[in-house]
């Protein structure tokens, strides 16, 4: 870790979202399904791997300054069921001045760490300011 990462905000304790690594240019997040989370269907209702996505684009984002996210897209590509974990792995992927570019992939992960990729997101944000030193 690069960065110290800052306390979890309210819904990631609520959700049980975990840190593995934080950078200014990538973030890794992990949570596991729990029946709550699950939709009508009773698979992960969608808004929590956006969430999840989001949650890692937010931290790498805010790494070095304040920043809130101006625009998100989501593609689901598979189903997630309820116990499965899930790996969000942000990736910063191009910036200029105060607007940064993010993609993220959340994966289920096995019990061998092998990873399934089950949706796929990307995100813009906007620094407040600009880093001190700039």
């Amino acid at each position: 870790m690069d960065v110290e990462p800052w306390p979890a905000e309210p819904v990631e304790v609520l959700l049980g979202i975990e840190v593995i690594e934080q950078s200014s240019q990538r973030t890794v997040v992990e949570m596991i399904v729990a029946p709550s989370m699950l939709n009508d269907h009773g698979i992960c209702h969608g808004g929590i791997l956006f969430l999840l996505a989001d949650a890692a684009m937010g931290r790498t984002a805010n790494s070095s300054t304040p920043a809130l996210a101006t625009h998100a897209e989501v593609d689901f590509m598979e189903a997630v069921s309820e116990g499965a974990r899930l790996r969000a792995r942000a990736v910063l992927r191009r910036q200029r001045n105060r607007l940064a570019i993010f993609d993220v992939s959340v994966a289920v992960v096995d019990d061998d760490d092998a990873e399934r990729v089950v949706a796929e997101f990307r995100g813009r944000t906007l620094r407040l300011r600009e880093p001190e030193g700039s």
